[in-house]
C-alpha cells in the first residue's frame, strides 16, 4: 500500500536530518598517533609509487615494443596473436600475485572509508533535493489535474440538468396542441419584447439625466474653448457666461454679461435648438448643448437602424463638442476617410464586418 504524500516527505526529512547528524557528529578516533600513522601510510604509498615505476622502467627496457604499439592491437595477425599471448600471461601472472594490501596500522582504510562515507552523504543530499522538487512538481500537477476533474464533474452536472430539463420541455410540449404552443410562443415573445422596451426607457431616461446633470455643461465648455469634456466636472452657469480665455481659463467676471451678448454668442455656436415661447426664459449654454446632444444621438439612432443597416453615416453640420465626445467615448466613430461624417458603432455586428 502506498504511503500518503506527506508522510513519505516526513520520511525523507528525517532521514536527511540523520544523515546530517551523524557527519558533523565527532568521530570517536585515537588522535594520540594519528600523526605518526600517517607518516607511515606516507611512506608506504610512496615506497609502492615508487616499486611499481621502478616494474614499469624494466619493463620498458626490456621491452622492444613502443607505447602504441603496446596500446593498440597490430594490423598484423601474427603481431596481434603475439599480443593477446602476452596480455593473457600478464593477467594469469596477475592472478596469482597477492593483492596490495596497507599494514595494520595503516589510516589508508578509514580515509578510503570517510571518502566514500563523503561521497555517498553528497549524492544523497542531492538525491533527497532532486526528490523533493520532484515531489513538489508532482504535487501541484495533481492540483492542477484535480481542479480540472472538479471543473469537469460540474460541467457534467450541468449539461445533465440541461438535458433533463430539456427532455421534461419535450414531454411537456408533445402533450400541447399547436394552437396553445402558438399562443404560449406569442406570449413568451410579447413579454419578452415589453421587457425589452422597459429596459431601453430606463437606460434612456438614464443616459436623459446623465446629460442633463453633468454631460451638458461640460460640453458648453468645451465649445466655449474651455477644458475637453471630463477635465473641469463642475462647471457652473456663471462660469459659462463668462466664458474662457485663449488658454482655456475660465474668465474673472468682472461685471455680468448682457443677456443679449450671451444670447448671439449661443446662436452664434448652437444656432436655434429649440422654439421658444415668449413668455419663456432664453436657453443658456448649458441648455443648447444639452438640446444638441439629444438631437445628435437621435439621428445617429435613427441612422443606425435605418436601411442602411448600420452601415450608413450622418453628415455633421460642423465638428461639434458632442461628436467629438462620442467618438472619444467609443460610441461613435468617424468616416476613415471624412471627419464630417459619423455613425453609432454597432456592438451587436459581427466584429469583422
Amino acid at each position: 500500500m502506498a504511503l500518503p504524500l506527506a508522510q513519505v516527505i516526513d520520511r525523507i526529512r528525517k532521514s536527511t536530518a540523520e544523515t546530517r547528524d551523524l557527519q558533523s557528529g565527532a568521530m570517536d578516533v585515537d588522535a594520540s598517533g594519528t600523526e605518526a600513522r600517517l607518516e607511515q601510510t606516507v611512506r608506504e604509498l610512496q615506497a609502492r609509487v615508487n616499486e611499481q615505476q621502478a616494474a614499469l622502467e624494466q619493463l620498458r627496457r626490456s621491452s622492444q615494443l613502443t607505447v602504441q604499439q603496446a596500446a593498440y592491437a597490430s594490423d598484423d595477425p601474427r603481431e596481434k596473436l603475439k599480443q593477446l599471448r602476452a596480455v593473457k600471461e600478464a593477467y594469469t601472472n596477475l592472478t596469482l600475485t597477492a593483492p596490495f594490501l596497507p599494514s595494520r596500522d595503516s589510516l589508508l582504510p578509514a580515509l578510503i572509508a570517510a571518502r566514500t562515507l563523503q561521497q555517498n552523504v553528497h549524492g544523497t543530499k542531492q538525491a533527497i533535493t532532486s526528490t523533493e522538487a520532484h515531489i513538489a512538481s508532482a504535487a501541484a500537477l495533481l492540483r492542477n489535474e484535480e481542479a480540472h476533474l472538479h471543473d469537469a464533474n460540474l460541467m457534467q452536472k450541468a449539461l445533465r440538468d440541461r438535458t433533463v430539463r430539456l427532455e421534461a420541455q419535450i414531454e411537456h410540449r408533445s402533450r400541447k396542441a399547436p394552437a396553445q404552443l402558438a399562443k404560449e410562443l406569442i406570449a413568451a415573445k410579447r413579454a419578452q419584447k415589453k421587457g425589452y422596451d422597459d429596459e431601453a426607457q430606463r437606460l434612456g431616461d438614464a443616459l436623459n439625466d446623465f446629460v442633463d446633470n453633468y454631460l451638458s455643461a461640460m460640453l458648453a465648455a468645451e465649445e466655449l474653448g474651455g477644458p475637453v469634456v471630463g477635465d473641469m466636472l463642475n462647471v457652473e452657469n456663471e462660469t459659462l457666461a463668462a466664458g474662457f480665455t485663449k488658454k482655456g481659463k475660465a474668465k474673472a467676471a468682472k461685471k455680468p454679461v448682457s443677456e443679449k451678448t450671451r444670447q448671439r454668442r449661443i446662436d452664434r455656436i448652437w444656432g436655434n435648438k429649440a422654439d421658444i415661447e415668449e413668455e419663456e426664459d432664453p436657453l443658456t449654454e448649458a441648455e443648447a448643448a444639452d438640446a444638441e446632444m439629444r438631437e445628435l444621438i437621435g439621428i445617429l439612432f435613427s441612422t443606425l437602424i435605418g436601411s442602411g443597416g448600420g452601415r450608413a453615416y450622418h453628415q455633421l453640420e460642423r465638428d461639434s463638442a458632442a461628436s467629438r465626445f462620442l467618438v472619444r467615448a467609443k460610441i461613435a466613430q468617424f468616416h476613415p476617410r471624412d471627419a464630417q461624417k459619423l455613425r453609432l458603432i454597432d456592438f451587436g455586428r459581427e466584429l469583422d464586418d
